[in-house]
């Protein structure tokens, strides 16, 4: 008997053509529009003030920030590879995690429009969270695997829901996808509880309420055993290496909230979903123009719930819990808020708020009711859709740019100004290149370097700062990139020079006099000493 071995071109072919057209849109839509939006950054070697201290590579804060998943990784490809922040290939490999997450919502929700998935795709992968997270180029590799586990986790939920096993599977990927980043699992959260609306909106007489509330029931057990799992795994881990939590963005109170924390949190959800239509949430709607367009799917979301609650014959429960639904939204893509009521929220933190514009996309491709016989209220929400997902995609492939330009400037003043002070020490009396140098103060005020990233607030965005020369990781500046590496003092030492007189009569940096040998160690005094 012959076995059936078909060649790669062949099996190719065949997996091609099971594709559906609208998957594959969403996949290249995703493609095309991140390429737009990132490859400035791709192309480049930029850095903020966390990437310069994990330059040429490194994944960054671990197990003792709870996410166990991420050690497990990245000492995992530190041992095979080594973790290397190599932008062109840490974005394009991200940059296909988004593209599978896009096709795997597109699949999930079984959006009919070739429009709405490339445009699906297209805005999961230009939202400025992400534009944010390749700030963190050494780590985002892991981040995207981590969202699309999220959405994976999801996707089996949803479209295997008597698959037991897969919903096992589900559990253990929303597990790792919170080991690695924890804001992620807002993700899952939101995508599960826009199926519930979907489904409780085109819910016919096959599914009676008792089924949807099952569903629900199902979809939040499969939640609350992935973050279970996860909370099991990170205090084994924790034990395992013999590590403590940091207390980074609450991190060690994770899961503690007081009553009057978590009524705080929501407040706090709504207001900022509410924000999405008139200020500048997180860095997210940077323009007029995005908030509009916020203001424009808050009348599709508004138009069509009022249209299926109030138009349609249907069962009042499936309204009620469909009602429940659109109020649990603000919820959903903040759930942050309630996660971390101990920290602060930042723009890489939401970026489940992509999910706000994603499911109006989904919402009027899906769109039917009973009493719309010329579907006019369906088209009209459909192009009330689409102008809002052209606009906001022109606005933030236009907004990467621009942060990503800013991030530039910002990098030619830093090495600048950091060449000018090796230029100097090497200048001063008495230097020799086996002196160490000893940088005393935190901050520089040099009121010469004031121009910052030249771009300023229009291209603001959380996880950049105008300049670096301040920042915690500034040494790497001087001895990274320009390759200037004495030995630098310790504290014990810094402290002693501290005492001595001739330090503290010494001008501030970058005044004449400033820099300065002293007892053999190059001084360099940035900081007034307190008295």
């Amino acid at each position: 008997m012959k076995l059936a071995f078909d060649a790669p071109d062949d099996c190719l072919g065949k997996v091609w053509k099971r594709i559906p057209v609208q998957v594959k849109y969403a996949f290249f839509g995703t493609i095309v529009i991140g390429l737009m939006t990132h490859l400035y950054q791709f192309t480049n070697k930029l850095y903020n003030y966390d990437e310069l201290a994990n330059m040429p590579g490194g994944y960054g804060t671990g197990v003792e920030s709870g996410r166990w998943f991420l050690t497990l990784l990245g000492d995992k490809l530190a041992v095979e590879f080594g973790n290397y922040s190599i932008p062109l290939l840490n974005g394009m490999i991200s940059v296909l995690f988004l593209a599978f997450s896009a096709a795997l919502v597109v699949d999930m929700f079984q959006v009919k429009s070739r429009f709405f998935s490339a445009t699906i795709g297209g805005l999961m992968v230009a939202f400025p969270a992400v534009v944010c997270s390749f700030y963190f180029m050494y780590t985002v590799v892991f981040y995207y695997l981590a969202v699309f586990m999220s959405v994976l986790a999801a996707y089996l939920v949803v479209r295997f829901p008597k698959n037991i096993p897969l919903h096992l599977l589900a559990v253990v990927l929303i597990a790792c996808a919170v080991g690695t980043y924890q804001a992620y699992f807002s993700n899952t959260a939101c995508l599960l509880l826009m199926a519930v609306i979907i489904v409780c909106a085109e819910a016919g007489g096959e599914r009676d309420w008792k089924s949807i509330f099952l569903l629900a029931i199902r979809y939040l057990a499969v939640l609350a055993a992935g973050m279970v799992l996860y909370f099991v795994l990170n205090k084994f881990f924790v034990a395992h290496w013999g590590v403590v939590l940091n207390g980074y963005q609450g991190i060690d109170t994770m899961g503690q909230i007081t009553l009057a924390q978590l009524l705080d949190a929501v407040k706090t959800s709504y207001k900022e979903f509410a924000g999405l239509c008139y200020k500048n949430v997180s860095y997210l709607n940077p323009t007029g123009y995005v908030k509009k367009c916020f203001v424009l799917i808050m009348l599709v979301y508004a138009v069509g719930a009022a249209a299926k609650i109030f138009g349609e014959k249907n069962c009042v429960i499936k309204k009620v819990v469909l009602a429940l639904g659109f109020l649990l939204v603000p919820l959903g893509s903040f759930l942050v808020y309630i996660m971390v009521p101990n920290g602060w929220v930042y723009t890489i933190m939401v970026y489940s708020v992509v999910f706000v514009p994603v499911f109006a996309f989904v919402w009027a491709d899906r769109f039917t009711v009973a009493f719309d016989r010329k579907g006019w209220l369906r088209k009209g929400m459909q192009w009330a859709a689409a102008l809002a997902a052209v606009v906001m995609l022109v606005v933030y492939v236009w907004y990467g740019n621009g942060c990503y330009l800013s991030l530039e400037y910002t990098k030619y003043h830093d090495m600048a100004y950091y060449e000018t002070m090796v230029t100097q020490i090497k200048s001063a009396d008495g230097y020799t290149d086996d002196l160490p140098v000893a940088l005393i103060g935190d901050t520089i005020t040099d009121n010469t370097h004031t121009v910052g990233s030249m771009m300023g607030v229009t291209f603001g965005m959380d996880g950049k700062i105008e300049s670096n020369i301040n920042a915690y990781s500034r040494t790497f500046i001087i001895t990274k990139l320009l390759g200037f590496a004495p030995r630098f003092c310790g504290y014990e030492e810094i402290r002693m020079l501290m005492e001595k007189q001739e330090v503290r009569d010494m001008p501030c940096y970058p005044d004449d006099g400033s820099i300065r040998v002293v007892d053999d160690i190059v001084v360099v005094k940035m900081t007034e000493l307190p008295e």
